[in-house]
């Protein structure tokens, strides 16, 4: 499609240095590629094009050709790159015709969802959606694992916590404590899929380095918070209406309209 256009608006398009620039904009729309698991790089920045809505739903990607030219690869590992796209349903592939961009909220595929995860949010709305789905899976691990918890685990976490708290609960070791707390929560519910999710969710950030959404308890209230949790899951003082509590000045300053 991109040679195409380039060919007619050559041909047509009185302004020729206005042309110019336009083409080199496109050409200049991704970066070159180590040929190192080349297709990866290029799925990853292709993908995260269209998920940041450089590519609106309908339009185009450039061809094979272009897209090689671009990456700095052969035509083949840009077709790979396209074709693990398409499985996603993120575009749609036409034999000898453009690969058209899809609406990827309409994707039934799971593997899109952790796309996002991995590849970070591409805007503060995609980062609040994050953040709530987090915040708001908090909260349906409380409370499942208020009702199932064993005596062992909720000690085996209570250890945990006064160890944390003793060594003057450090800043540098909160993002490890709350992972442990909230991967023990979810071994708590006895339910295997969100233990299963608690799972995923700990391999994303650990491939990434670090946390799709950086939002957390500010430190002084982090300790304070678990203890009460804590204590409320042990003594049957409904921990997850509390947790709602907590974490509703949170939710209500991502409530904003789009």
């Amino acid at each position: 499609m991109w040679t195409w256009a380039r060919t007619n608006l050559v041909t047509r398009c009185p302004d020729r240095g206005y042309l110019q620039r336009v083409i080199a904009a496109t050409s200049s729309r991704f970066e070159t590629i180590s040929r190192t698991h080349a297709a990866d790089g290029i799925f990853d920045q292709l993908a995260h094009a269209i998920l940041r809505g450089d590519f609106a739903p309908g339009a185009a990607l450039p061809p094979e050709r272009e897209l090689a030219d671009q990456f700095g690869v052969s035509r083949t590992i840009a077709r790979q790159a396209l074709h693990r796209i398409a499985e996603l349903g993120m575009v749609r592939m036409r034999q000898g015709g453009a690969t058209l961009v899809q609406d990827c909220s309409l994707s039934t595929d799971n593997r899109l969802i952790e796309l996002r995860f991995r590849l970070g949010p591409t805007s503060a709305a995609e980062e609040r959606d994050i953040f709530e789905r987090r915040l708001l899976e908090g909260f349906a691990l409380v409370q499942l694992a208020s009702l199932r918890a064993t005596r062992e685990q909720l000690a085996a976490i209570e250890a945990r916590l006064d160890d944390y708290a003793a060594r003057g609960a450090p800043e540098g070791e909160g993002g490890a404590f709350e992972q442990y707390f909230w991967t023990a929560m979810a071994e708590a519910t006895h339910n295997q899929l969100y233990v299963g999710q608690s799972a995923w969710w700990n391999r994303m950030v650990s491939d990434r380095g670090v946390e799709p959404t950086q939002r957390t308890l500010p430190a002084p209230l982090r300790l304070a918070f678990y203890k009460e949790l804590l204590r409320r899951i042990v003594d049957g003082g409904d921990p997850a209406q509390f947790f709602l509590d907590t974490v509703r000045p949170l939710l209500v300053g991502t409530s904003s309209r789009r």
